[in-house]
């Protein structure tokens, strides 16, 4: 096992490489522990989830925007925000999700005339992440 963790700390330059000395390594942890983690772990996964939809309605209400303004047509918005989300991994799917759909044109709003946010406006943007996420 130990070589196993100094090959990984090895490989990924981790500052693990050096033997850390562990009781009870192969021991179960105990139940209290083992929900403090979930709770941890369920926490993390919602706050990336609020954080991922906010970004996808700043990225829409911005397309939308160009839209509005005339400097794209719809068709061609909407293709280069999908393309966007797959360069990153990210499904198209998600700009169908109900909290991006009904947060977008809120955010829309809080948009300067180059469709990016009003640096006067950052503060309603979080009070809106904060209250509808």
């Amino acid at each position: 096992m130990r070589l196993h963790r100094f090959l990984a700390a090895l490989l990924l330059g981790l500052p693990m490489a050096t033997p850390i000395p562990v009781a009870a390594e192969d021991a179960p942890l105990a139940p209290e522990v083992q929900r403090r983690v979930a709770v941890v772990v369920l926490a993390r996964r919602i706050r990336g989830y609020a954080a991922m939809a906010m970004a996808m309605a700043m990225a829409k209400a911005s397309s939308d925007c160009q839209v509005e303004k005339g400097r794209l047509p719809r068709r061609q918005a909407s293709q280069a925000l999908a393309i966007s989300l797959e360069e990153l991994g990210i499904s198209r799917h998600v700009l169908t999700n109900p909290m991006v759909v009904a947060v977008s044109p809120r955010l829309q709003r809080l948009l300067d005339d180059s469709c990016a946010l009003d640096p006067t406006k950052e503060a309603e943007e979080l009070r809106l992440a904060e209250n509808e996420l």
